[in-house]
């Protein structure tokens, strides 16, 4: 009776050692349509548009979402959530280039990204998008991207007296990577308790059938 309970006490702690979450990524492979005031949902993520009435679309490369920084119906910047907290691992994006009309002043900080927790920002950093046309950029984020409830990219229209084109920058956004994303099993101390009764009530019977 001895055995059969430490057995089922290792199997239920084995069980309660289990990853409560796993890591995963938003690809946008599945993004096809121009989803207006509608988000899109991908491996327990949604992603909804920043802009009022922007887009989520693929516009130059098929499997990633596009964001520009106006002119255009598509949106300037995705709010990811997911129901729950997370840490937000990094993100990639390909860089289509500035478009200025004047000589092309330098551009610094025109991605803007953000953590959210109850409604509050709690996090903010910016990031320089390539001026060179087809440049992929992997960004990977830190400790201060954990915890939160809330994650937003943005691409800001450069702050500059030049003439630009609209949109001025744009990206193609791809492989936004989560840790803590999923459903979360359910604890298994009860569960553990009512392996060991099993086992216990299989070893009760059998001494019966001996006796």
């Amino acid at each position: 009776m001895n055995v059969i309970l430490r057995a089922a006490a290792a199997a239920a702690l084995v069980f309660g050692q289990m990853v409560p979450a796993s890591a995963t990524t938003v690809t946008f492979d599945d993004l096809t349509d121009y989803l207006i005031d509608e988000a899109y949902v991908e491996n327990g993520v949604s992603v909804s548009a920043t802009t009022p009435g922007g887009g989520l679309t693929s516009y130059s490369t098929p499997g990633t979402l596009h964001l520009d920084d106006g002119g255009t119906g598509e949106t300037a910047g995705a709010l990811f959530t997911t129901g729950g907290m997370f840490d937000v691992l990094g993100f990639s994006f390909i860089s289509l280039g500035f478009n200025f009309y004047d000589e092309a002043p330098a551009v610094v900080g025109n991605i803007l990204i953000r953590g959210f927790l109850n409604g509050s920002q709690v996090v903010r950093d910016r990031i320089t998008m390539s001026p060179v046309f087809g440049t992929v950029q992997n960004i990977v984020l830190g400790s201060a991207f954990a915890g939160l409830d809330g994650f937003s990219i943005e691409i800001l229209y450069p702050n500059t007296e030049a003439w630009c084109d609209a949109p001025c920058g744009h990206i193609d956004l791809d492989s936004v990577s989560f840790a803590g994303v999923g459903p979360v099993p359910v604890p298994l101390p009860a569960s553990g308790v009512l392996f060991a009764t099993a086992m216990a009530g299989l070893y009760l019977m059998r001494r019966r059938r001996r006796a």
